[in-house]
C-alpha cells in the first residue's frame, strides 16, 4: 500500500521580481547608449555573450562585443534608445528572454540625419544572481 510522503512546499516564483530586475537593467543599458558610454553599454553582457548585429559578423566575447559597440557608437549622428515589449522568464528562474524595439539616429553620407526603427531579441542568464545578456540580436524594419 503507497502511504503519501511529506508534502514539499517549494517557494514561490520569482519571475515578477526576476523581469523588474531585468527591465531595470535595460533601462540602465539603454541610457548608456543614449549617452554614448562604452563602459555602461558593455556591461550588461555576460563574459561568452554574443552580439548578432544587422550587415556584420557575429561578435562573440567581451572584446568583439566592445568593438562592435564602439564602432556603432563613433559614428556621425548616433543616438540609440531602446526598451523591451515583452520579457519572459522561464519557470527556472535562470533563463530570460526579450522582445523590443529601438530607434536608431545617424547621419547618412551627406551628413543628414536618419532614423531607423528597428527590433531586437536579447537572451539572458542569471549568472551568481546577477541577469547577463547572453546573444544580442538587432535589426532595421527599413
Amino acid at each position: 500500500m503507497l502511504r503519501p510522503g511529506p508534502i514539499q512546499v517549494l517557494p514561490p516564483l520569482n519571475r515578477s521580481a526576476d523581469e523588474a530586475s531585468i527591465r531595470k537593467i535595460d533601462a540602465a543599458w539603454s541610457h548608456a547608449a543614449e549617452t554614448k558610454n562604452l563602459d555602461g553599454v558593455v556591461a550588461p553582457y555576460a563574459a561568452d555573450g554574443a552580439v548578432l548585429p544587422f550587415n556584420a559578423p557575429i561578435a562573440t566575447g567581451a572584446g568583439a562585443i566592445r568593438q562592435v559597440w564602439s564602432s556603432l557608437i563613433s559614428k556621425p549622428g548616433f543616438y540609440l534608445s531602446f526598451a523591451p515589449t515583452k520579457i519572459v522568464v522561464a519557470k527556472s528562474e535562470d533563463l530570460a528572454w526579450e522582445v523590443g524595439t529601438f530607434e536608431l539616429k545617424l547621419n547618412d553620407a551627406q551628413s543628414n540625419p536618419m532614423t531607423i526603427p528597428g527590433k531586437y531579441v536579447v537572451t539572458w542568464k542569471k549568472l551568481d544572481e546577477t541577469w547577463k545578456v547572453t546573444a544580442d540580436i538587432f535589426n532595421t524594419d527599413k
